[in-house]
């Protein structure tokens, strides 16, 4: 692919210039906010949690020492996120995990016997609470790990006075859109990404 990338959102008059320029869509991205009101009305959020714990999965927020198995699950799903030049696939090496810690990130995660299946990671920035990633097991998809952690993330700042979320994929990963529409995201924004063909 030619390096020459440019991201643009889709109702930027730039978008019509690059086209007729010649440049083809090589990736679509989304972003979407969830607007809580204030008291916020958890009832969704707590039924997501509660579909994995009528399971037996324990849904709780997670503390530093579980670095280790968050960076194993990581590595083991990073092939499996999509990737467009606007949607940064998250790194799979301790550092960067253990830099959520350390920068003030809540993760939370789902427990089977001890060993993490499933876990979400939630960082304040000065608008709005940002989800950095969800990553599920693969034996484990389809039983709604994904909705409950990332759930039992916006219900523990919401709990701390948080009323905006914020979150974002590759538009081809249908079943992230699927999950965060179901928690109450809308999706607000969408970028293609375009390049010149070789």
């Amino acid at each position: 692919m030619n390096a020459d990338i440019q991201v643009i959102q889709v109702n930027d008059p730039r978008l019509q210039h690059s086209t007729q320029a010649g440049y083809v869509v090589v990736g679509e991205s989304w972003g979407a906010r969830l607007r809580l009101s204030d008291p916020p009305d958890l009832t969704v959020l707590n039924a997501a949690v509660v579909v994995a714990t009528d399971q037996g999965f324990l849904i709780e927020e997670l503390d530093v020492s579980w670095a280790p198995q968050v960076t194993a699950l990581e590595a083991l799903n990073h092939a499996d996120y999509p990737y467009t030049p606007a949607t940064a696939v998250p790194e799979s090496d301790e550092y960067d995990v253990l830099e959520l810690w350390r920068s003030g990130c809540r993760l939370f995660g789902a427990i089977h016997d001890g060993q993490l299946v499933a876990a979400s990671a939630l960082c304040l920035t000065t608008a709005r609470a940002e989800t950095e990633f969800t990553s599920v097991h693969r034996s484990y998809r389809r039983r709604g790990l994904a909705v409950a952690v990332k759930a039992a993330s916006i219900t523990a700042l919401a709990n701390d006075g948080v009323r905006i979320f914020g979150t974002g994929g590759a538009q081809i990963n249908a079943g992230s859109i699927r999950m965060n529409e179901h928690l109450g995201y809308a999706i607000e924004e969408r970028w293609l990404s375009l390049t010149m063909p070789q």
